[in-house]
């Protein structure tokens, strides 16, 4: 609890929940991320605000990492993908696993030590799905590219904590602009709810 004098409690493994005068968060730290998002938002008298934020410990990650990956989808339009980006100590890098993809389908292994994760809805539209929500159940950031088919691919992001999840802004990932053409889901249909990237 986020109280006047400071914060109170025991501190979790994974992550906490962190009661404030805004209602309830989720926060969690890595080597890699630090994140803390509302998940309940309420009036609790006599309790401290608590901030939102998003800090990826190396800095943004490079535009052209993701436009590395998005090249491969596209080079694929109509066969669901997937890659990821890790930091090997010195840069952040693009991993692509074995895989094997359909139209409407994927199967992959996870790799391990990632900091964000992509995967294409082929000549779908980009959004994340129930089997997403199950399945992205880590803590790092997530990403669907849709309508590869077309001129203008879709991309929607979002910080996922253990299974909570906030909309994010292409700002808020990445150095740089964003690919010519790529259309931004999220950030055309509503706010980003939790501060910009900065290092820490």
């Amino acid at each position: 609890m986020n109280h006047p004098a400071g914060l109170s409690g025991s501190q979790g493994i994974g992550f906490d929940y962190v009661l404030g005068a805004g209602g309830l968060y989720v926060q969690s730290e890595s080597a890699h991320l630090t994140a803390r998002v509302l998940v309940a938002p309420c009036g609790v008298r006599g309790l401290a605000p608590v901030s939102e934020k998003l800090a990826l410990t190396h800095g943004p990650i490079p535009a052209h990492v993701f436009e590395l990956g998005l090249g491969w989808m596209l080079a694929a339009p109509d066969t669901e993908r997937f890659f990821a980006v890790r930091w090997d100590g010195d840069a952040y890098r693009l991993v692509v696993p074995p895989q094997e993809g359909t139209g409407s389908s994927l199967s992959y292994q996870p790799p391990s030590g990632v900091i964000a994760e992509f995967h294409s809805h082929a000549r779908h539209r980009a959004f994340f799905s129930a089997t997403d929500d199950r399945d992205e159940q880590g803590f790092r950031v997530y990403g669907v590219v849709g309508r590869l088919d077309t001129p203008a691919p879709e991309l929607t992001l979002r910080l996922g904590i253990y299974g909570q999840f906030a909309p994010l802004r292409w700002s808020q990932v990445f150095d740089g602009p964003h690919p010519a053409g790529l259309r931004l889901t999220k950030e055309e249909t509503e706010p980003a709810p939790i501060y910009p990237s900065t290092r820490r």
